[in-house]
């Protein structure tokens, strides 16, 4: 049974409503000062201490292209970032369907999630460590993989797609 004072998992939209106009208020009022936000930003980062980092050391978009190459926003574009133990090779294959192709080296049978602005989706990839995630969102992305065997998850640096 539900008292009037507990909070259950209702989620009512006019509180977002409220809380937004809120929020601009407050911020009007009294911005908030930089230090306040440079310690917000270091807080969120210690939520994920338990990941391990994974460099980028490939991004075909910094390399040179041929002169004959006039693929534009068609053309792939290839990533490889690397954490203690594994590799993690992506491939954009299509800008346009937003088509993103990988595999873990060593290959691997995880967890893979791939974290845009807006949404997480998450799939398993195979044996042979390859997976697949269509309709990537447009912008800042990072790629997520499951320890296996009590190792630390490993995540990639936020990059632009």
């Amino acid at each position: 049974m539900r008292s009037d004072d507990d909070h259950g998992d209702d989620h009512d939209p006019d509180d977002d409503a409220l809380l937004g106009l809120l929020g601009a208020a407050l911020r009007a009022a009294e911005p908030v000062p930089p230090h306040v936000l440079a310690a917000a930003r270091g807080a969120v980062a210690w939520r994920t201490i338990d990941e391990e980092l994974a460099d980028l050391v490939f991004d075909s978009a910094t390399e040179l292209t041929g002169v004959r190459d006039h693929s534009g926003t068609t053309g792939s574009r290839q990533l490889t970032f690397r954490a203690q133990g594994i590799e993690v090779e992506v491939m954009l294959v299509d800008t346009v369907e937003r088509r993103l192709v990988g595999q873990l080296v060593p290959p691997q049978e995880t967890d893979v999630r791939i974290d845009s602005t807006t949404e997480s989706v998450e799939q398993r990839s195979d044996a042979f460590g390859r997976f697949t995630f269509d309709s990537v969102a447009t912008g800042p992305v990072r790629i997520g993989v499951a320890g296996a065997g009590g190792e630390p998850d490993v995540v990639t640096d936020w990059v632009l797609l």
